[in-house]
């Protein structure tokens, strides 16, 4: 290990060991009256001097521990997205926990340590650093899942995530095991050169086809991909709204930015063969999540519904296997987790009077319009910009994955996303129409916190006025693509 191993590292590092003082802190001061308190703060300073690192302190275009991980423009890109919704989800979820008497010091350890798994998985280039970071998420998120341990759906949600997450470890395992005995390599550019000299060679592929396909089918599973989706409404719906939040965000991030490299990195020369999975899986997921969705009641629910599809959008940039498609991903995700966040924060800001508990249920939310008209609007808002109405920033995300499409003469998957669209401004416009056309429930408490009401004013301002910076916000996409950088 060399100094500017660890210089490269140092984000990563400072999240290691703010949660490790996280613990023992909580450990010593447990008869504390602020002990909560401190660990937020804790928490907080631990994400902005790791976010300082990660933009001011790390060089760009090093590689690390004998290559297991690099630095770049790109993956500085996806870890400003995961550090911006991991700061902004953690403060979101102060209230909530200390009003459900769950505020303990493991939530705040569990997110920094999760976190560090996702940014290790997004420098990646080695097939040794993608399995463990991915475990190291995954098992945070297994406990995140099952964190409310006397709720029965939380508990629920947990097995059913830690079963399933499980499974497609092993999957991933077993594919990785697979690439590795046909290149005898496990560094990406390894693999892609042994993969091109098996190809001039026209050796037998399928071992490697074998692989290749349990790998997409372990991503698959975190990213919650038809078919591989099962699980992610129970644990959605079942989980705290905050880790919800968190769900819906960051690991999806972490796992687009790694499927991006992935994809064309090792198994660039493989595109004919990835090509047809994920032209088949974007299909499957835009529609079954938009037509699942329709018949959700459940808030948490729906937005996972909603993922999916959404999910099944960024697929398409991914699959046309070109500059502007992989741009057009880069988009969508950044200007998706914008709204979700900005959702979910209006979502954390409602309760019912009589006793306290957040609403999920959509009919809870029945005249809402006459109760806050603040909070009604930017959420009608924000759904609207999911569902991609023009001139909000969700329209030009499909715009961009719609042109990407038909430049790359993908007509049928251009007409199925435009068909997803009209089907999520079906079940998107239910719930506006609850809020502001539905008879008012009297039981329904409005809090909007200041620094509540700064984050969807920021989300508000995104969402609206993308237009007038769009043409720059694509200029720092562009020198951050992965294409650029390689």
């Amino acid at each position: 290990m060399q100094l500017s191993d660890i210089k490269s590292f140092s984000p990563e590092i400072i999240l290691i060991f703010g949660s490790i003082f996280i613990l023992v802190y909580g450990i010593f001061f447990t008869k504390s009256k602020d002990l909560n308190k401190n660990i937020f703060y804790i928490t907080f300073v631990s994400l902005i001097l790791s976010f300082y690192f990660s933009i001011y302190i790390v060089d760009l275009g090093t590689n690390s521990f004998n290559n297991l991980l690099n630095n770049d423009l790109y993956t500085l890109f996806f870890k400003i997205l995961a550090f911006t919704g991991t700061i902004i989800i953690t403060y979101i979820s102060y209230n909530y926990l200390k009003d459900l008497d769950i505020l303990k010091p493991e939530f705040f350890f569990l997110i920094l340590i999760s976190l560090t798994g996702i940014l290790i998985l997004i420098s990646s280039r080695n097939i040794i650093s993608m399995y463990l970071s991915l475990e190291l998420q995954s098992i945070c998120l297994y406990i995140l899942a099952a964190y409310r341990k006397y709720d029965v759906k939380s508990s629920e949600a947990g097995v059913k995530y830690f079963i399933i997450g499980s499974l497609a470890s092993g999957i991933l395992l077993y594919g990785l095991s697979i690439i590795y005995a046909f290149t005898n390599a496990t560094d990406f550019y390894e693999i892609s050169k042994s993969i091109n000299l098996s190809l001039e060679n026209n050796e037998n592929f399928l071992i490697l086809n074998l692989g290749f396909v349990l790998i997409l089918c372990g991503l698959f599973f975190k990213i919650a991909i038809v078919p591989f989706h099962m699980w992610a409404p129970d644990v959605y719906e079942g989980s705290a709204t905050p880790i919800t939040a968190y769900f819906t965000t960051i690991p999806k991030i972490g796992a687009i930015g790694f499927l991006i490299k992935f994809l064309n990195i090792p198994f660039e020369s493989y595109s004919d063969a990835w090509f047809q999975i994920l032209y088949l899986v974007s299909i499957a997921s835009m529609f079954l999540g938009s037509i699942a969705a329709v018949k959700q009641n459940n808030i948490k629910r729906l937005l996972a519904y909603s993922s999916i599809s959404h999910m099944g959008f960024i697929l398409i940039g991914i699959l046309t296997d070109n500059h502007l498609g992989i741009k057009s991903a880069q988009l969508y995700i950044s200007i998706y987790m914008v709204n979700i966040l900005g959702i979910f924060t209006c979502i954390l800001c409602l309760k019912n009077k009589i006793n306290g508990y957040y609403l999920e249920n959509i009919i809870n939310f029945s005249g809402l319009s006459k109760k806050n008209s603040f909070l009604s609007f930017s959420l009608a808002i924000l759904l609207f910009s999911l569902a991609g109405l023009p001139p909000l920033s969700g329209f030009f995300a499909k715009l961009y994955i719609l042109i990407t499409a038909v430049e790359s003469k993908l007509y049928l998957l251009a007409v199925i996303a435009v068909l997803a669209s009209i089907i999520s401004a079906f079940y998107y416009l239910k719930i506006i129409k609850t809020i502001f056309f539905d008879k008012s429930v009297n039981d329904i408490y409005v809090n909007i916190p200041t620094s509540f009401r700064l984050i969807i004013l920021i989300t508000l301002i995104i969402s609206i006025f993308l237009i007038i910076f769009l043409s720059d916000f694509l200029d720092i996409i562009d020198a951050t693509s992965l294409i650029s950088n390689l």
